[in-house]
């Protein structure tokens, strides 16, 4: 009965206790509850990442724009190909018309190949980005033998001894920077354009790249020649961003010595020797590769020169890159992003267990939209002061201003203390990431085990339910 007035008297309004919530799932002010929610919170602060990772491709979109211009002005990606010797012929295809010939065009690859490169790289601007470009002084030395000329023609057939060029390959003409210059036994040789075939040798595909080759009156005397006979060359090209050389004879070796202290060997064959990380005033690199290796013929009828352009499959190439590329570490390191989200809210999670404090949902929001703001941060800055540095100023703002936020939730300096210790370690573990790629996948799964370990230890007596209460049955 005086339950009852009481009840009117309050109008109704009477809060429930402890015994009444006993009836939800979850209690009010449930630990269990909460961290349910601090979970989903960061998935949710997942999508302005993504937001992000979208300006990320944008840059990086304008990055390669200003390559691609500063390319077209100095050659671009240049592809070289060394000595070779094309050799027409005529033939008779029907014994009964005579008078009636056909003609080919045989191949005769360098017996050993040599090339010496020494290249100077200077950095082109273009807006605020930064483009390598190179210039190459290229020495070629190669060894023909005589003989291979006749196994270049078909039996029965004639070479046109008046029409035998010299080739080389250029991919991009506009690289060329001076004159070539070529010899023959030490007799020096005169290159123009080549010409691009007649109607009779439509059967040919054209060489896809800029080909040079020696006045067809300086080789009328190599009817003559006997035994082996060599070619010298030197050329100067420029060009952006990779540099590669095709195995023009049966067995080719390649030095390359450069100013840049940072390459990337790509193609079909890797050097045998190189000094990468050695020093910082450039690298030197030799490659070989022998004549097995290559995989086409030394001689023959009908050759196809550009089976030894195809990229990556059997040149020797270089790609001269900035050292922490911005965008590629960027994008790395917000493909872990919602782990991090995760990580600095665990922290939070755990410093409201130890210290009885209570963070509202909202400011696990504003902490997670900080922690999304840094890779924001690292991006403008790099791409006006390099990685490094971007990234300790970056990083730096956001553990002070998530530390000091710590401290006045928590209302504890102590708290503020372990927040900066905790996220000292979380962005070292971001620069990990981004730095490493070979161990990014390492490095992100241990870190996740390790923290979800010390929040399992941590809360090991944490009453989950709230208030000493139970689950209901």
């Amino acid at each position: 009965m005086t339950d009852h007035i009481e009840s009117q008297m309050s109008g109704g309004s009477r809060r429930p206790d402890n015994r009444s919530r006993l009836a939800f799932p979850m209690p009010y002010r449930s630990v269990g509850l909460k961290l349910l929610f601090v979970c989903f919170l960061a998935l949710l602060l997942a999508i302005p990442s993504l937001f992000i990772y979208d300006i990320v491709v944008e840059r990086s979109s304008g990055a390669e724009m200003a390559v691609r211009t500063v390319s077209e002005k100095v050659g671009g990606q240049q592809t070289v190909l060394g000595p070779v010797l094309i050799v027409p012929y005529s033939y008779v295809p029907n014994p009964e018309r005579p008078d009636r010939l056909k003609y080919g065009r045989g191949v005769v690859y360098a017996e050993t190949g040599l090339a010496n490169v020494s290249m100077m790289i200077e950095d082109r601007q273009r807006g605020i980005h930064s483009v390598p470009v190179y210039t190459a002084d290229i020495d070629f030395a190669a060894e023909f033998r005589a003989s291979r000329i006749l196994e270049a023609i078909p039996p029965g057939a004639l070479p046109v001894w008046q029409d035998v060029q010299l080739y080389f390959g250029v991919s991009d003409r506009r690289g060329i920077r001076e004159p070539f210059t070529a010899s023959l036994n030490g007799s020096l040789l005169d290159i123009g354009p080549a010409d691009q075939g007649t109607q009779q040798e439509a059967q040919y595909k054209p060489l896809p790249a800029t080909r040079l080759s020696l006045a067809t009156a300086e080789l009328e005397t190599i009817e003559s020649l006997s035994g082996r006979f060599s070619v010298t060359a030197n050329m100067m090209i420029s060009g952006a961003e990779r540099f590669a050389l095709a195995p023009f004879a049966k067995d080719t070796e390649m030095t390359v010595t450069s100013d840049w202290a940072s390459p990337s060997f790509e193609g079909g064959v890797l050097p045998l020797r190189h000094n990468v990380g050695e020093n910082t005033d450039g690298f030197s690199a030799q490659w070989s590769v022998p004549y097995l290796a290559r995989g086409v013929l030394g001689a023959g009828p009908g050759l196809d020169i550009n089976a030894l352009l195809e990229r990556n499959v059997r040149d020797m190439a270089i790609r001269f890159v900035k050292p922490g590329n911005p965008y590629q570490s960027v994008q790395r390191a917000l493909k872990y992003a919602v782990m991090f989200v995760g990580f600095v809210f665990l922290a939070y999670f755990l410093f409201e267990v130890t210290s009885g404090a209570r963070a509202h949902p909202a400011q696990y929001v504003l902490v997670g939209l900080a922690q999304s703001i840094f890779y924001l941060l690292l991006l403008a800055l790099a791409e006006q002061i390099g990685f490094d540095a971007s990234f300790a100023i970056a990083a730096s703002m956001t553990i002070i201003l998530t530390a000091s936020y710590s401290a006045i939730v928590f209302r504890s300096r102590a708290y503020g203390l372990r927040a900066f210790g905790i996220l000292c370690g979380i962005y070292g573990l971001i620069y990990i990431l981004m730095r490493a790629e070979d161990l990014a996948l390492l490095a992100g799964a241990f870190a996740s085990f390790i923290a979800i370990a010390l929040t399992m230890w941590l809360t090991r007596h944490v009453d989950w339910y709230g208030a000493g209460e139970t689950a209901p049955a």
